[in-house]
């Protein structure tokens, strides 16, 4: 298996690899790339822009989801398109691991986000766990299980 960055249906003979990177700009794809080859794997490496994942080849169904930041960066207007498109892709009881900054811990106020956002942005998913990070300001690890 080989990991590529490209929309393209994989050949016949290549199976499927056990991750989906979706990345957009500041050389995310590379860093993935970098990592994944010095751990011996070898993900699907995709360049794109997370609230648009109906142009980038990850049709799923995915068990797993890990936003590392990602949803407290977007825009709030393109959050549920972000939402929508992770719900399309998830797996029956598929968990979605979220790291986020709070509401408050930048001067932007519509950076951050918090467990009542999250909970209605992501309707069709149960928030199971909301626990504090150790930061100096305002962050959360989120645990979502699709329903």
């Amino acid at each position: 298996m080989r990991a590529r960055e490209t929309d393209e249906e994989p050949a016949e003979d290549e199976e499927e690899p056990d991750a989906v990177v979706v990345g957009a700009g500041g050389g995310l794809v590379e860093q993935a790339r970098a990592k994944a080859a010095a751990a011996g794997v070898a993900p699907r490496l995709l360049h794109g822009d997370a609230t648009r994942l109906d142009e980038v080849d990850a049709p799923g169904p995915f068990d797993l989801f890990f936003d590392l930041s990602c949803l407290c960066g977007i825009p709030p207007h393109r959050r549920d398109a972000y939402a929508g498109g992770l719900t399309r892709r998830a797996a029956p009881g598929a968990l979605l691991l979220m790291f986020g900054y709070g509401p408050g811990a930048f001067d932007d106020p519509d950076a951050g986000v918090g467990s009542e956002e999250i909970a209605t942005r992501f309707s069709g998913w149960e928030l199971i766990d909301t626990t504090p990070g150790t930061n100096p300001f305002p962050t959360f690890w989120f645990t979502l299980r699709r329903v």
